[in-house]
């Protein structure tokens, strides 16, 4: 399983700051994948409070974005994953005609809805500085140098000709070329590996 070193440290990062007294937990000696999920691709839901609760594999399909809102919220927190995204959610239900929304927090880009972000300035790739989680995906592209993290803002988006959206289960799978109009962004998919 890919990046599952990564994700047993941020679960432990997550229950350090939550709770007292706990037993450090690594996911690739309790992840066993059925038989029937060796095929296809799979995203493990892992849900714990102070122990393990569960463990789901759900069925993953990389749906493309074509129109994406921009979205200013100073109080916007996800520090921590969570089963809990009302916060987040809420602006995808307000939003139905739009396949995601990016957050801007204080003026800085942030990430979209279920992933960070990448934008492509002719050379090199930048994530946000300012993300709201810090995703395993992320962070295995910065160890790698594919990625650098810089401050951006909903201004700088013109110095920039194209967007990846990137979580544990993609990266560069689908690049767009986008442009910027109001606050709505129009994606054309530029890659599909």
């Amino acid at each position: 399983m890919p990046l599952i070193n990564f994700h047993s440290e941020r679960l432990n990062a997550t229950m350090e700051v939550h709770f007292e007294e706990f037993a450090k937990i690594d996911l690739s000696k309790i992840i066993t994948i059925p038989c029937d999920c060796k095929s296809g691709i799979y995203k493990v839901k892992v849900t714990y409070g102070r122990f393990i609760e569960s463990i789901e594999f759900q069925e993953y399909e990389l749906k493309p974005h074509r129109k994406v809102k921009i979205i200013e919220d100073n109080n916007i927190d996800y520090r921590y994953k969570s089963v809990e995204r009302t916060s987040l959610n809420s602006f995808l239900i307000e939003n139905p005609d739009f396949d995601d929304v990016i957050f801007i927090k204080n003026g800085l880009l942030t990430d979209a809805s279920y992933s960070n972000i990448a934008l492509f300035d002719g050379k090199n790739w930048f994530t946000p500085e300012s993300c709201l989680l810090e995703g395993v995906k992320r962070r295995s592209l910065l160890e790698s140098g594919k990625i650098k993290k810089k401050e951006i803002r909903v201004n700088d988006l013109h110095d920039f000709s194209k967007i990846a959206f990137i979580n544990a289960m993609r990266d560069f799978e689908m690049t767009y070329n986008f442009q910027i109009e109001n606050e709505n962004m129009f994606l054309n998919l530029t890659q599909e590996k």
